[in-house]
């Protein structure tokens, strides 16, 4: 790598994306850029091959007739031509509009509509006939790109290739005045999220929010020729994209899985030796139970596990010392080879991850580093190495202020920070003050240390009988964290104790019991259930500690639990009250006459 290479991106004469990006396509060249982990093998693309179709990409956009500030729609899941189509529209001076292909078609018409999309990328010819039946409704939607070229036939589409070749023709001259023409303030993408009313509101991200996020306020740190970035995320996933933006900007590889959270192969991961992975905490479970499931794994740390409690209690002998020193490095050393041999951290995000995890890789010596932000932060704090206290984040990074207000939300201000929603002055002025701080709704307090602790959200509190208030989505976070708990519904508004609706993983009892499905009592159940549920009660508050639950036979409906397209989990407190009449009447009629399953 050449000296430029280690310019930051103060010293670059153009503060976006776009730039930089090219200006790594052309001090690394031949090196790998991204690899694609595909259920039919994997496939290198090079940093010169990926700029050569990003460049082409942009420029056939702008061919067609498109102009720098015209939006561009993103519908798609992961694929190269999905990473294609982010990097040329950011390069190029279109905001673009990523958008999850699960949404419905509802919400898909009302995101196009408002963010007035003149051109949309489309996975395949599913997704192509749906936006066609839209598009008459749609007056500024002008162009339709197919990424995965199987709806060649459908008119009024453009193949992926088509549009790649179009722009090769062009005058690769002109890439260079389109870049210039791009600016740190200039609107780079707008990511729709839900609005508490249900209208989806646009954050705007600008090119200077989206590289603040990168480099949190200091230089753009050069990436080890060796790194590899795994990311076991959608690229609809806002902690999965920055992945991807950061490894264009610092010269990173990073690897890409196709395979979605249920289909997860550790020998995938394996296979592909990271340093480095991206996920959210339930994928994190599903890894770690399968490296618990291998050789004789899961009872060294369980072994493990007791003497740390011993530990911690009272201490260990000289004997159990050099026991519990030695297992550590076989388990170390078996998870570090299951994982690749080579990785050095883990980054988190989306929900808390559950403290025996965290403990496990805390003692084995890989960090965990999770990240607290909304989309209208984009990422705010992230925890140290070592950081392993349920619910705490981390500090601020260098150019991120934080702020706790009286009543304990959490408010944010920086060159992160969004500069509102998109078309949407009175929700703008709703959570963006007149000095810039924008309020975040999350419930929160600072540590001593400067450390961000969660609480939970601001709209969503119980108030308890004995005037304590109670946050229950954060306790039902917890429970769902745990093997046993499929869903949680918290009770207890204007009650004299919490209570829960619990709908069991039945086949992970069962399995932990040694028992088929069959054969396992309700008994077995809830006495499994109770076990998990008091791990739980003993990182809460009493007020907190859950008393009593019922357990359910069914996953709760969308009515009553949901989670969207935009990874956040919502519980009507008003429809739990109504659906679920008879048992909250059953657990509270006799509220004082003992406790637990």
């Amino acid at each position: 790598m050449n000296d430029r290479a280690t310019q930051s991106v103060a010293s670059t004469p153009y503060r976006h994306i776009g730039r930089i990006f090219f200006q790594r396509v052309a001090e690394l060249g031949e090196r790998p850029f991204i690899r694609f982990q595909k259920s039919t093998g994997r496939v290198d693309i090079s940093w010169r091959e990926f700029g050569g179709m990003a460049r082409n990409i942009l420029l056939g956009l702008h061919g067609l007739g498109l102009m720098p500030g015209d939006a561009v729609a993103i519908i798609g899941e992961n694929s190269l031509e999905r990473l294609c189509a982010d990097l040329a529209t950011l390069a190029g001076g279109f905001p673009n509009v990523v958008i999850s292909p699960a949404i419905s078609g509802g919400m898909l018409l009302k995101v196009l509509e408002h963010s007035r999309c003149r051109a949309a990328f489309v996975q395949g010819e599913g997704d192509a006939s749906r936006l066609l039946d839209l598009k008459r409704e749609l007056s500024a939607l002008e162009h339709l790109f197919v990424m995965d070229g199987t709806a060649a036939s459908l008119s009024d589409t453009v193949p992926f290739l088509e549009l790649m070749e179009k722009g090769r023709r062009l005058d690769a001259a002109r890439l260079e005045d389109i870049l210039e023409s791009v600016h740190a303030q200039d609107l780079a993408t707008i990511m729709y999220t839900s609005g508490s009313t249900g209208e989806p509101k646009g954050v705007m991200r600008t090119q200077d929010n989206l590289l603040s996020n990168i480099t949190n306020g200091g230089e753009v740190v050069i990436s080890k020729p060796d790194d590899l970035f795994v990311i076991v995320l959608s690229l609809n996933h806002l902690l999965g994209r920055f992945g991807f933006l950061k490894s264009a900007i610092t010269g990173r590889t990073t690897a890409i899985v196709e395979s979605t959270e249920l289909d997860l192969d550790l020998n995938a991961i394996q296979s592909l030796s990271g340093t480095a992975m991206a996920l959210v905490p339930r994928v994190m479970e599903r890894i770690w139970k399968d490296l618990l499931d291998r050789d004789d794994h899961r009872k060294l740390w369980e072994m493990i596990e007791a003497l740390d409690q011993q530990k911690t209690a009272g201490g260990l002998g000289e004997a159990d010392s050099k026991k519990f020193a030695e297992s550590i490095t076989v388990l170390r050393e078996a998870a570090r080879e299951a994982l690749g041999a080579r990785i050095k951290y883990i980054s988190y995000s989306g929900a808390a991850m559950p403290p025996r995890i965290m403990r496990f890789f805390e003692l084995i010596g890989i960090p965990l580093l999770g990240s607290y932000g909304s989309t209208e932060c984009g990422g705010v704090t992230l925890c140290g190495i070592g950081e392993n206290r349920p619910g705490n984040l981390g500090k601020p990074f260098p150019n991120v202020e934080i702020r706790i207000a009286a009543d304990a939300e959490i408010m944010v201000r920086g060159p992160t920070v969004s500069p509102g929603y998109f078309l949407n002055p009175e929700a703008t002025r709703e959570v963006f003050d007149a000095d810039g701080w924008f309020h975040t709704g999350d419930l929160g307090a600072l540590e001593p240390d400067g450390s961000l602790r969660i609480i939970g959200r601001k709209k969503d509190v119980f108030y308890c009988a004995d005037g304590s208030n109670i946050y229950p989505a954060f306790i039902e976070l917890q429970l769902e964290n745990e093997t046993f708990i499929r869903q949680a519904v918290l009770l207890g508004d204007r009650r004299p104790f919490i209570s829960a609706l619990i709908v069991p993983e039945r086949q992970r009892i069962a399995d932990a019991l040694g028992l088929s499905a069959l054969a396992m009592t309700d008994t077995d159940v809830r006495s499994a259930l109770w076990t998990q549920i008091e791990r739980v009660n003993r990182r809460l508050e009493h007020y907190e500690q859950i008393r009593k639950f019922v357990v359910m036979n069914e996953d709760f409906s969308r009515e009553v639990r949901s989670v969207n397209v935009f990874q956040k989990i919502k519980v009507d407190r008003k429809a739990v009250a109504e659906r679920y009449r008879k048992e909250i009447d059953e657990i509270y009629s006799h509220a004082f006459e003992g406790e637990g399953y």
